[in-house]
């Protein structure tokens, strides 16, 4: 395994990494926590203009055709900064699963937007008291009158008030199906679900909604298609934790060397350099784990235990460094006004998303020991 960037992955790296110095600082991921739509159009345009929204998306469908590896210095860059915008749930999960499960007349009409940023698509797929296996979706759609009615509700769907489209998993007659959802049909609902990260997640009622019949896709089947996507955006999402923890370990190192105690740096104190050793340590271990996994799924090698692995340790290690590094920075890692509580509190976010702690844990398990 061979993880040394090139050249053009380099470029990339600071690519991603000057565009989000230039255009995001937490004063701006403040006032976005109390923005309507929630994300940072600023940087979305500018990462659309670069090509970096169609980082996974096929040169045949306007994108830039690269790889997992690629994807995950991007987002690596994007969790340094804590860019609020809808990168993975559109231009990760969403358009892969378009490029794996959608009908050719799908691929061709929304892959080239995602691909420029210009449209947004977000799944739908949790449900309220539901589990977040794919298999226990309930949300009911039947056939009438040549089109698809759908009835029920989703939740924790980021970004939905932005999107163009929802990509909805949903039941007919009995086989799970995916479909695309233009936001404004008649009958969508949407629910704003506050949380301790700021970041924007809602519900959404589907009171007899009714779309064409062609945005059902019939591609690959949707099981096999969805597991691939999810165990991609879990190496994107990994890599994005991976970025907010290294970022918190850089702000803890500098304050523990400004900050004087007892007429020396609080750096120079055991206690405080052995947490941020660990911190450092752990992180370097987990970035290695997130590559290997990005490595393999581009390799064309089994990488499915890897990103539920790099998915799961990402985001403890993003937990535990900014728990510490809140703890170092002392009573003011807890202030508003400081910059270390908005790393810790979207690090739990990082954890419950797209799989959480638990569901994770039996995953992993089942593939070692076997379902």
């Amino acid at each position: 395994m061979n993880l040394d960037f090139s050249d053009e992955q380099t470029l990339l790296r600071e690519t991603v990494r000057s565009l989000c110095a230039d255009l995001l600082d937490s004063q701006q991921l403040r006032a976005l926590e109390r923005d309507e739509g929630g994300y940072s159009r600023r940087v979305w345009h500018a990462l659309g203009e670069t090509g970096v929204t169609g980082v996974l998306v096929p040169e045949s469908h306007g994108g830039v055709g690269l790889g997992l590896i690629d994807c995950a210095i991007v987002h690596e860059e994007l969790g340094r900064c804590l860019a609020p915008v809808p990168h993975i749930p559109s231009c990760v999960l969403a358009a892969r699963l378009i490029a794996l499960a959608g009908s050719d007349a799908q691929r061709h009409g929304w892959l080239p937007a995602i691909a420029a940023g210009e449209r947004i698509v977000v799944p739908a797929w949790q449900e309220p008291g539901n589990s977040a296996d794919i298999e226990r979706v309930a949300l009911a759609a039947r056939h009438a009158h040549g089109r698809i009615v759908l009835a029920g509700a989703k939740t924790l769907v980021p970004f939905a008030n932005s999107a163009d489209a929802l990509l909805v998993i949903a039941r007919l007659d009995g086989e799970l199906v995916a479909l695309l959802v233009p936001t404004h049909s008649a009958g969508i609902n949407l629910v704003d679900l506050p949380n301790h990260a700021g970041q924007k997640l809602m519900r959404v009622d589907f009171a007899e909604v009714a779309v064409d019949a062609q945005n059902l896709f019939d591609g690959a089947p949707l099981a096999e298609a969805w597991q691939r996507a999810m165990h991609e955006t879990l190496v994107a999402l990994a890599a994005e934790s991976i970025g907010g923890a290294a970022r918190m370990l850089e702000m803890a190192t500098a304050y523990a060397k400004e900050r004087v105690q007892f007429g020396q740096p609080i750096g120079a104190f055991q206690a405080i350099a052995h947490y941020l050793a660990d911190a450092a340590t752990e992180i370097e271990g987990v970035r290695w784990l997130v590559y290997q996994a990005a490595w393999a799924a581009d390799t064309g090698r089994p990488f499915e235990q890897l990103a539920l692995m790099a998915k799961l340790q990402a985001g403890a290690v993003f937990r535990r460094a900014t728990q510490k590094g809140v703890q170092i920075h002392g009573g003011l890692g807890f202030s508003l006004d400081a910059d270390p509580q908005l790393f810790y509190r979207r690090a739990k976010h990082q954890q419950l998303m797209y799989w959480d702690r638990a569901y994770l844990e039996r995953r992993i398990a089942a593939g070692v020991f076997g379902a």
